[in-house]
């Protein structure tokens, strides 16, 4: 199997055909670079991309929140819980959503728009809140195609593009950008990332997430570890104006000492 031919099979798969093009053949071009052989990498980039989108959600899941929409839109309120709950992300915060951004907007306030990175369902709440200018980027086409079908019906100024925050430039101004529990995943890829993606994000506040639990739930000491890896990252360019644990989060709202307004 010639790389070629091991990155077309990637590229046209079913599981995987609907994530950013740039993010699949980074996958597949890290795992080459680590394995040497083109079977490997397929076998390994697969593995990664499914980590990064199916895991969140599956097509049946996509599925179910688009269903739900229309029972929303006949009177359900429960309906945008339910959606809600078809993505992990979503779903592991549901209960502390409307606390978080409570505590977020009242630093923040909320004219000016919101850059939604990795922004899987989230963006379908913020639009539920009222909030305007919402830009979401997010590698699942999936993802995005939900998004946008409940924006679209529900009339909101919402909007999710298929971007890998990695590599695309984001275009606008923002008063609020969101990186939840993504900056570990970027540091986990690729040493640096989490910097390079702080110093692009056009935004005059960010909050930020890091998780701290394992996925088994045991408590091994990831809220220090994140708490010393990111104040010192942000040190001398950002201002801390908050810090808290909500949600199995370690939570930080910034504001940038370059960026002053929207």
């Amino acid at each position: 199997m010639t790389e070629s031919e091991a990155l077309g099979r990637l590229v046209s798969s079913k599981n995987f055909r609907d994530i950013c093009p740039s993010t699949v053949e980074r996958a597949f071009k890290s795992a080459l670079d680590k394995y040497g052989r083109p079977d490997k990498a397929l076998d390994a980039a697969k593995e990664r991309l499914h980590a990064l989108t199916n895991a969140f959600m599956s097509e049946g899941e996509a599925k179910k929140a688009r269903k739900c929409l229309d029972s929303y839109l006949e009177g359900d309120a429960s309906a945008l819980t339910e959606a809600l709950s078809c993505h992990a992300s979503t779903r592991e915060r549901l209960d502390e959503l409307d606390g978080i951004y409570d505590r977020v907007f009242a630093v923040t306030g909320t004219d000016g728009g919101v850059l939604d990175l990795a922004c899987g369902l989230n963006p379908i709440y913020l639009g539920f809140r009222g909030i305007r200018g919402v830009r979401g980027a997010d590698i699942s086409g999936r993802a995005c195609k939900v998004v946008n079908d409940w924006a679209e019906a529900c009339g909101w100024d919402v909007e999710a593009r298929l971007q890998d925050v990695n590599t695309c430039a984001f275009d606008g101004r923002y008063n609020l950008a969101l990186c939840m529990k993504l900056l570990s995943v970027l540091e986990t890829d690729e040493k640096g990332a989490a910097a390079r993606l702080l110093s692009r994000i056009p935004a005059r506040y960010i909050f930020v997430t890091f998780p701290t639990r394992s996925l088994s739930g045991r408590d091994v000491g990831m809220e220090k570890t994140y708490s010393g890896f990111f104040e010192n990252l942000v040190k001398g360019r950002f201002d801390i104006l908050d810090r808290f644990i909500l949600a199995r989060e370690l939570c930080y709202t910034i504001k940038s000492k370059t960026i002053q307004e929207a």
